[in-house]
């Protein structure tokens, strides 16, 4: 709603695609239609027909539009002025505003329009400032989330097998469709199938699991220490530890290379660490960062890898592309990054979060999440189902 004669901004730089003069029977009166690069189409309806200072619906053509067909307009730039033409004589001036898609569905502007005031609306504070997403990658059918607690939560093609165990810190995909969990204390349980390999029941250890992570093939996983001890299970193979190191920040993290002949392990600080057939490609280590580095995805090339921090923030190295970071999705609240999981593209990767929300990036499919599910325990870990 707003005042006869108010001049009307474009939302967008585009061009201006469509001017249409009202007429008895038509619904949307004088209208414009504006078309950005991508080929979004951004309408204004019931745009002026009235001589200023009255409501006589003359329609003078100098009080309708202040642009022409084909003109390259600016955001900001004032293209009309607002009325009552059309089916909206009789009520106060207003703008009837939509956004299409370059198929030309309609969709609800109303968070689009808040969001370039820097309003609130629902989980997003701002707009968005990170590469356009890229198609879906289909080979990402299904994932699991694991809460601390041993609850699993499954998505898309993804089976909920059972539930782990209280203490949980990691999962693994298995073949065929099942899952492994580790507690802190590297008690495994094996679901849907996936047999027992091993585990770190009944052993001595000098620091808690912090994670599990499966060979390339599934048929193996290793266990991380918090000290960056490795243990090895099934097919993994041992390459080196960080055991007997003396840290600057604890190792948080570990990563196989796509062979598995070797892997990374990541330290708080982001410092890397490459064992076996791993390269070392950078790291955050000199840098100085708002939050700690929690996790690391290598690139299908082994070329390069993620790094992401406890803020959702991305470092890429190698051949790894920045596709995007959740501040750059101005999501409302705090956020508490936990995990990082490429696509076998390498144009893709989810990031998950403590409170179960999951970010996709890039060709990263969105099947949803367990934002609200998990009553207040800890997501710990996601998993991507494996054939």
């Amino acid at each position: 709603m707003g005042e006869r004669m108010q001049p009307l901004l474009s939302t967008v730089d585009g061009t201006v695609t469509r001017l249409v003069n009202d007429r008895p029977g038509r619904t949307a009166g004088n209208y414009l239609v504006i078309e950005d690069a991508a080929g979004w189409e951004y309408r204004y309806l019931h745009v002026n027909n009235d001589t200023p200072g009255t409501d006589d619906g003359a329609d003078p053509a100098e009080w309708r539009f202040a642009v022409r067909v084909g003109q390259k307009v600016a955001a900001g730039q004032h293209v009309a002025w607002m009325g009552d033409s059309g089916n909206a004589e009789g009520t106060a001036p207003h703008l009837h505003f939509e956004i299409r898609t370059p198929g030309g569905a309609p969709i609800d502007p109303w968070q689009s329009l808040r969001l370039t005031r820097n309003i609130p609306d629902g989980t997003r504070c701002s707009r968005d400032t990170n590469p356009p997403r890229l198609p879906e990658n289909d080979d990402v059918r299904g994932y699991w989330l694991l809460a601390g607690d041993g609850a699993v939560f499954a998505h898309g093609d993804a089976a909920e097998h059972g539930r782990g165990t209280p203490y949980a810190v990691g999962m693994s995909a298995a073949p065929g469709g099942g899952y492994r969990t580790v507690t802190t204390n590297g008690v495994v349980t094996s679901f849907g199938g996936a047999p027992s390999l091993g585990d770190l029941a009944g052993v001595k250890l000098t620091a808690d699991v912090a994670g599990m992570v499966a060979t390339p093939h599934a048929d193996g996983y290793w266990l991380l220490g918090r000290d960056g001890g490795v243990f090895t299970f099934g097919a993994a193979r041992f390459h080196g530890s960080t055991g007997a190191m003396t840290l600057n920040q604890p190792v948080v993290a570990m990563a196989p290379t796509p062979s598995g002949r070797g892997y990374w392990l990541v330290a708080r600080d982001g410092g890397v660490f490459s064992f076996g057939s791993a390269g070392f490609h950078g790291s955050t280590g000199a840098m100085r960062l708002n939050e700690p580095i929690v996790d690391l995805a290598p690139t299908p090339t082994g070329r390069g890898y993620w790094l992401v921090a406890r803020d959702g923030g991305i470092f890429a190295f190698g051949d790894a592309p920045w596709l995007g970071s959740v501040p750059g999705t101005s999501a409302c609240g705090a956020v508490d990054a936990v995990s990082i999981t490429a696509t076998p593209s390498g144009l893709g990767y989810l990031i998950q979060l403590a409170d179960g929300r999951v970010f996709p990036f890039g060709d990263a499919p969105d099947l949803g999440d367990a934002e609200g599910r998990s009553g207040g325990v800890r997501v710990v870990d996601l998993a991507v189902v494996r054939d």
